[in-house]
């Protein structure tokens, strides 16, 4: 059994790589939940990033100190999350030029941000899923970061190395792996043999600290559950 955790609610988009409060307080209920449900993780993976590390920190510290083994987080920055940032800094502003649309997108949610550096809903999550568009789609192929191509192909290896490493003696062993969105969707995608098209629209209904249960099988993944967020309630339910 494999957890895919997205990590809990971080910060604003000037500086994202943090766990909010809130985000805070969703990793310890997330924690709390996995001892109600009596979870036995036998592994605990996370990506290098502040926001995944301390989203598994802080949820395996609530297991260990009810009197669970602690289990050590292995960090394996293969999984972080591509930068979103940087994608926007590079193709966004030649996105404008090419469409009055997307110009209007972008006034509206640079207003829709100061509003709400949280909000995913409107003008920003259509900017959002039009970047990672093009970026997927390789639209400016002079885009001097991580492609679409080489990350999918690292989170694929990651996936890949899970199944791989588990005997048929252990595939019944628990195993979480806390990663952002993009990860967590490409093995959804895997898991349903789904277009890189659809996978974007997996994105954006991913909860921070949801989990998507699957199963290591020799041919590949098995999905059991997906974005399930049962510790959480509609008041610290968020996307971002």
């Amino acid at each position: 059994m494999i957890y895919f955790i997205r990590h809990a609610q971080a910060g604003t988009r000037e500086n994202y790589d943090v766990l909010s409060d809130l985000g805070r307080e969703q990793a310890r209920r997330l924690g709390e939940y996995f001892l109600e449900q009596g979870a036995q993780l036998e592994a605990v993976y996370a990506g290098g990033m502040i926001r995944q590390r301390e989203t598994a920190e802080i949820a395996c510290s609530v297991m260990s100190e009810a009197g669970l083994a602690a289990k050590e987080v292995t960090i394996d920055e293969r999984w972080n999350e591509f930068s979103l940032a940087s994608v926007y800094r590079a193709i966004a502003r030649r996105m404008m030029q090419d469409s009055e649309e997307f110009r209007r997108d972008i006034a509206e949610m640079q207003e829709a941000l100061r509003r709400d550096p949280h909000t995913t809903r409107g003008a920003t999550g259509r900017c959002d899923a039009a970047v990672i568009r093009a970026w997927i789609e390789n639209r400016y192929p002079d885009f001097e970061g991580e492609t679409w191509a080489s990350f999918s192909a690292r989170i694929k290896a990651c996936i890949s190395d899970l199944i791989s490493g588990q005997s048929a003696d252990d595939r019944g062993m628990a195993i979480a792996v806390f990663t952002s969105a993009t990860p967590i969707a490409i093995a959804t995608a895997l898991s349903l043999d789904l277009s890189d098209e659809k996978l974007v629209s997996i994105l954006g209904v991913l909860y921070n600290t949801s989990t998507t249960v699957m199963r290591a099988r020799p041919e590949g993944l098995r999905l059991f559950t997906f974005n399930q967020a049962p510790h959480l309630n509609g008041s610290n339910r968020t996307f971002r």
